[in-house]
Parts: structure tokens; sequence; C-alpha cells
């Protein structure tokens, strides 16, 4: 069996005393997945998202590897910064560059979101938004949500502020339940 697995987590300031923990978090994940069965072989990639105003470090992708090691070499070298004056961040803009600018291949396709704060939206219940309107450049939760699951992508979210539960709630009401874990308390697999 081979699974693709890709990790995408706010990078933004707002992470900052939380970025550490994560990074650890998805290391653990990266390590019982690739010691967990010989026959299971594991491709693991990375896209970081920001806020739409750190341009042109908004959105890092790095794509699948076999190379744990190359992986967690880059991980470790992503910082949280940025991320503007309001809470929310491009998580829709940090979601689709991970569906369409990753090279998906294997049939088991797995993406875990890491993020503290909710996509741009009022309908997020964001109590200070600069795009209370939605993204900027157009995308919606509908777009990205139903093209993820047309790829065969499994959804899972990481939380680490209660900021996100309006948000868990809407992309469950487009793509049914999804497992949600609180990632500042999960132990060690």
């Amino acid at each position: 069996m081979e699974v693709d697995l890709c990790f995408v987590m706010d990078c933004t300031g707002s992470m900052g005393e939380y970025i550490e923990g994560a990074k650890d978090a998805i290391e653990r994940v990266v390590e019982y997945m690739a010691n967990l069965e010989p026959a299971i072989k594991i491709r693991v990639g990375f896209c970081g998202y920001r806020d739409h105003c750190d341009d042109p470090i908004r959105l890092q992708v790095f794509d699948f590897t076999y190379s744990c090691e190359e992986f967690k070499n880059y991980l470790s070298n992503v910082p949280a910064t940025g991320g503007g004056g309001d809470g929310p961040e491009d998580v829709l803009g940090g979601l689709n560059a991970a569906i369409t600018k990753m090279t998906w291949r294997n049939t088991t396709r797995v993406l875990l979101h890491i993020g503290d704060y909710p996509p741009h939206g009022q309908h997020f219940d964001n109590p200070k938004d600069d795009y209370p309107d939605g993204d900027p450049y157009g995308l919606t939760e509908e777009q990205v949500l139903r093209e993820m699951r047309s790829a065969g992508i499994h959804y899972f979210f990481g939380k680490i502020t209660e900021y996100t539960e309006t948000m868990i709630k809407v992309f469950q009401s487009i793509i049914g339940e999804f497992p949600v874990f609180d990632i500042m308390s999960t132990p060690d697999p």
C-alpha cells in the first residue's frame, strides 16, 4: 500500500506559541507512519499558509517525498511569521494549493490540516476580519472542499483553538464528518 500524506499548516505569527508543538506532532505522525508496516510506503508533503498580506511567502509548498529526513529538515525551517492584524488567515488558499499544486498519485490520499484560526468571511464568526466578504481571490470553501473530495483526499483537522469551531461545522456541512483532534493534547501515537 502506498500513501500520500500532506500536512497543511497555518504558519502565521499567531501560531508562534503553538508551531513547535505542531511540528513535533507532525514529526511524530510521520515517524509512526514510516515505521508502522514495511509494506506501507508513505510520501509526505507540506503546504504552509499565511495571509493575503504576506506575499511572497503566503504559501509554502514542499511536494511529496519518500524521505522522512528531507521532510523533517524542511519542516524544521518553517517559521511562524506574518498574518496581518486580523485573526482569519488564508486557509482556503493553503488547502487549494495542497490540492492543486502537490503531485498526488497514490490511491490513499490524506490531508491533515493544522490551524488556530478560520478562513476569511463573516460566516465563520470572525469578530475582526480584513476580508469579511471572504477570500479576496474568490475561493470558496464549497469549491475547495469539493475539489478535495473529488480528488479522493481524506481530510483531518488538528484543532489548536476554539476559534475554528464554526469552520469545522461549515466544513462538515459540505463534506460530512471528518476526524478532528486537539493537536496540543494529542498523545504520542
